[in-house]
């Protein structure tokens, strides 16, 4: 999902603190993910701000596993328990200015 923002990937690693907080966790991939963290979404954000709406939106869904961003933003995706669960969500979180598209991890 993407908001439909333009988001300069260097002004991004710019306004970014430049601390490396350390690496993603072992064990199972979705714990890990979940422990995990991307370490340029507060400074997207910044620059922004409807990234925080895009995973709000994301994180409210039924079904959903994670939400998180991607990269330096401003697209962002969720994993869900089924796709019944990611169907209703795109459904739901659907508008006109933002791009959506639904597939699964195989």
């Amino acid at each position: 999902m993407n908001p439909g923002v333009a988001v300069s990937t260097a002004a991004v690693f710019r306004a970014w603190d430049g601390t490396d907080r350390g690496p993603i966790g072992q064990g199972d991939l979705l714990q890990a993910a979940r422990a995990g963290r991307n370490d340029l979404e507060a400074p997207a954000r910044a620059l922004a701000p409807v990234i925080g709406d895009v995973l709000e939106a994301l994180a409210r869904q039924d079904g959903v596993l994670l939400a998180r961003m991607s990269g330096s933003g401003a697209t962002c995706f969720a994993l869900f328990e089924s796709e019944d669960a990611r169907a209703r969500a795109a459904a739901a979180i659907a508008r006109p200015d933002w791009w959506i598209l639904e597939t699964r991890l195989a």
